[in-house]
């Protein structure tokens, strides 16, 4: 069912009115961090590492944002995504989310009768490009079309306008799309550091969005 913008802030402000949820953001390697209670492995390690505590702005219009700069220190390697903690440590009981790091395209796909023909996922006016890292989510609870894999990071083929198609490998071929249905989509865009390094997420770049609900 619908909420209004009303119940939409006060779900996202709920996060922010406790010390058991959203206090602390950290980074994960370019691995699925999952939604289950617990994140899967990947956390950055080693080095100057640390989950950053985070500080957010009331909610509005159905999103809510950091309210100041982060900067989380990270050991030389590749990162893809922002993670969501109630803990400056630990993982068991302190998980919440994740987050794209970088990434401000995302959208909504079906795949039709069409689709399963040609692989293809229809999104009009969708933004991603051939050679592009993307994820794909159920939606409502729905399971994906098959063929697809939640957590899976592709990157995007054959794409036009309105459609593109999902390859496991950079410039291989599509994956086969077996079933109709419904996804959420969302670009990545892995930072990559040589030595030790810095994720900087500036204010309001770190966007809870309820929108779509």
């Amino acid at each position: 069912m619908p909420f209004n913008i009303a119940a939409k802030n006060v779900m996202l402000d709920a996060l922010d009115e406790s010390a058991t949820q959203i206090t602390h953001i950290g980074a994960h390697t370019v691995t699925d961090p999952g939604t289950g209670a617990d994140a899967n492995s990947g956390e950055a390690t080693g080095g100057s590492y640390a989950r950053q505590a985070v500080t957010w702005a009331a909610a509005s219009g159905g999103q809510k944002s950091n309210s100041g700069a982060l900067s989380i220190p990270v050991p030389a390697g590749s990162y893809a995504f922002l993670t969501f903690w109630n803990a400056s440590s630990a993982n068991s009981g302190n998980y919440r989310g994740y987050a794209p790091i970088n990434s401000t395209v995302k959208g909504f796909g079906t795949v039709d009768t069409a689709g399963i023909t040609s692989d293809a996922i229809q999104s009009a006016g969708h933004g991603l490009a051939d050679g592009d890292r993307v994820m794909v989510f159920n939606v409502l609870g729905e399971s994906l079309p098959t063929g697809l894999t939640e957590g899976t990071i592709y990157y995007v083929v054959s794409a036009t306008t309105d459609t593109f198609d999902v390859s496991a490998t950079l410039g291989g071929s599509s994956v086969n799309v077996t079933g109709q249905g419904e996804l959420f989509f969302q670009k990545v865009i892995p930072e990559t550091f040589g030595a030790d390094g810095t994720i900087t997420v500036a204010i309001d770049a770190l966007v809870l969005d309820n929108t779509g609900i």
